[in-house]
């Protein structure tokens, strides 16, 4: 979870529920922090707001980024982080964030899947969850040009439905 808050959106209210659970743990995560998901399965954290912020944020950029691998193949999942933050987790991790699978950000806004980012992702497979009628253009052209020039098949559950990896 991040720390950020998130008004309106039903995190304080999921961190309780999740808090009553027995045997259920809230945890942090720093950049850079590996999770424990089993023998064949490795996680690692990009991006994330473990503290609370002392200054505003776009709540966007709070959105926890991972890595997560099970044997050969790796999805990364960035969440909404914009193209600012992208930026800085290429500056950090490098090709680290290479993955066979991206979960595009922020729906394939003109703000996420920068061509920095895409280079060093250098994914095979883009899935873009975006509703079929949605106010905000998503996906936009752009980020499609990107992601097709960076050599990503593309999926998007508004033409495609659910989609599934096997």
């Amino acid at each position: 979870d991040t720390k950020a808050d998130n008004p309106g959106s039903g995190d304080d209210d999921v961190r309780a529920l999740a808090a009553a659970v027995p045997g259920i743990s809230i945890s942090y995560p720093y950049p850079g922090d590996s999770l424990d998901w089993g023998t064949d399965v490795r996680v690692k954290i990009f991006n994330s707001c473990p503290e609370v912020p002392t200054s505003p944020v776009n709540i966007n950029n709070c959105s926890i980024v991972l890595k997560l691998t099970y044997q050969n193949l790796s999805i990364l999942f960035t969440g909404d982080m914009q193209s600012d933050v992208e930026t800085q987790v290429v500056a950090r991790f490098g090709s680290e964030i290479q993955s066979d699978v991206l979960k595009v950000g922020h729906h394939g806004s003109a703000g996420s899947s920068s061509e920095t980012f895409l280079n060093a992702a250098k994914p095979k497979i883009a899935y873009i969850e975006v509703g079929k009628d949605n106010s905000y253009g998503h996906p936009r052209a752009d980020t499609l040009a990107r992601l097709r020039t960076a050599g990503a098949r593309i999926y998007r559950t508004d033409l495609d439905a659910t989609q599934e990896y096997q």
